[in-house]
């Protein structure tokens, strides 16, 4: 019986000296947890956000709530003053749809045909030339002066080229189909379906309206499906493929109308708030981005990976550190959460932010958390795989950050598939940078990026790695 006492009373003793030797940071993390990391990324990726988008009434619910997260915490602090909220103007850009119609026949924009170039106002009916490939010696016998001309290129890719020789020769306009493939038409459509759709905005110190207009080709021109050139000319693309240039009677006439580009200026938010260091002089900040891409089509563009992931564990991380704040351990560096607008966009939310920072040599390290919630398409059987992308950082953070993987069982991939993310407008101003990040997952920028696919046990490891990171770099110690 003595010697059973004695064994649990030491059973005791080395569970007291283990729980001692846990590091602190490992109890604070443990306050990050799943179901929490859940509860906002319902909220953000709910119908009542509705994707987000930058203008819209939905990013402005989902911005209120981050304001609301962080101001019921007394030691998060407004980062300007009085307000967690940092305003910026953005111009946004929105083409209308042109028309085509040739023959009583209406052809049906990014479904027929691709418009590209001069959106300006244009209502013009255009007799149709043909000029075989389009090469210069091509138009050695035509007169395409205002006029359109319809040319074939193996490759699409290269159409700019025949529009470019057609602009020369004073045509109108150029239409351009592949004689080589019949599909490759509809697989650069598909790759721009979603981008076509969505709102596209730039800071307006980086553009005004001159250099937007300037900045596309000085020509209009469209390819075409190889399917559509029966509905444009009449005739089969086989029969063009081997049809020699006649001369310059119309093989047709066709009816283009462009509006011209509609430009308004919305004023959008950063959500940003931070715990003081004891060096007020050093910073580190931690970011993600909580635009996404709104309503299309009366489709929700949830945004659930991409990016209510990341914006859940910037709150549940700003939770944690200040509950240790209050319990005396406190950064030696201010630690600084940022929610970023208009990622989405052109990263301009947070290249606005690098920008207006006064003291940047001051910012030690930046973190970004964009997309945690799945691993990618080439890892769905590994949940704990992501990337760590790292610019201008020392060797001892990638030793750290393999030590923290192994510790927290997770599978970290250090190539830099990309930095197209709100770390890159810190990393382009020589700031050293950490991008953690998914992957690409088959429902980035879908409908389909939804709250029932995200894996929030993943989320919870993922973010109490990054807090363990946060307190090593920002220094963390008992006050």
């Amino acid at each position: 019986m003595k010697e059973k006492i004695l064994l649990a009373f030491i059973g005791i003793i080395l569970s007291f000296t283990a729980i001692r030797a846990q590091s602190h940071a490992d109890l604070y993390s443990k306050d990050i947890k799943a179901k929490n990391l859940k509860e906002h990324v319902y909220i953000l990726a709910s119908d009542s956000c509705a994707g987000r988008e930058v203008g819209s009434l939905g990013i402005k619910i989902a911005r209120d709530y981050i304001v609301s997260q962080w101001e019921e915490n007394a030691v998060l602090q407004a980062y300007f003053e009085k307000t967690c909220l940092q305003a910026f103007s953005l111009l946004t850009f929105e083409k209308k749809v042109p028309h085509l119609q040739t023959n009583n026949t209406e052809l049906f924009s990014d479904k027929d045909f691709m418009y590209s170039g001069m959106f300006d106002r244009f209502n013009k009916e255009l007799p149709l030339v043909f000029a075989g490939y389009g090469r210069e010696e091509d138009y050695k016998n035509l007169d395409v002066k205002g006029k359109a001309v319809f040319t074939l290129n193996d490759n699409l890719r290269a159409a700019v080229r025949n529009a470019r020789i057609a602009k020369e020769h004073g045509a109108e306009l150029s239409i351009v189909a592949n004689p080589k493939s019949s599909t490759q038409f509809e697989s650069i459509a598909l790759q721009f379906e979603d981008f076509n759709r969505f709102k596209k905005c730039r800071l307006p110190n980086t553009i005004d309206m001159e250099d937007a207009m300037s900045g596309l080709p000085n020509h209009r021109y469209m390819t075409i499906s190889s399917k559509s050139v029966k509905k444009l000319t009449g005739k089969s693309i086989q029969h063009w493929k081997n049809e020699a240039i006649v001369g310059n009677e119309p093989i047709g006439e066709i009816k283009l109308s462009v509006e011209p580009m509609k430009v308004d200026t919305i004023v959008e938010n950063n959500v940003v708030a931070y715990i003081p260091g004891k060096n007020a002089n050093e910073s580190i900040i931690i970011g993600a981005h909580y635009d996404h891409l709104g309503t299309v089509d009366n489709k929700i563009y949830y945004g659930a990976d991409d990016n209510a992931s990341g914006v859940s564990a910037l709150i549940e991380l700003s939770k944690a550190f200040a509950k240790a704040y209050q319990d005396g351990y406190k950064p030696e560096k201010n630690i600084i959460f940022a929610a970023f607008s208009a990622e989405e966009g052109g990263i301009w939310g947070s290249k606005y932010f690098a920008d207006q920072l006064e003291n940047k040599e001051q910012v030690k390290l930046m973190i970004n958390i964009d997309m945690i919630g799945r691993a990618d398409y080439h890892h769905e059987n590994d949940p704990g795989y992501f990337y760590f992308i790292g610019k201008h950082l020392a060797d001892s953070l990638y030793t750290q950050e393999k030590q923290l993987s192994k510790k927290y069982k997770l599978t970290s991939n250090y190539s830099s598939i990309t930095d197209y993310s709100d770390n890159k407008s810190f990393s382009e101003i020589g700031i050293p940078s950490i991008f953690f990040f998914d992957g690409k997952n088959h429902d980035l920028h879908k409908p389909t990026d939804t709250v029932n696919k995200v894996n929030y046990k993943r989320m919870e490891k993922i973010s109490r790695m990054i807090f363990e990171c946060i307190w090593r770099n920002a220094l963390v110690s008992k006050n």
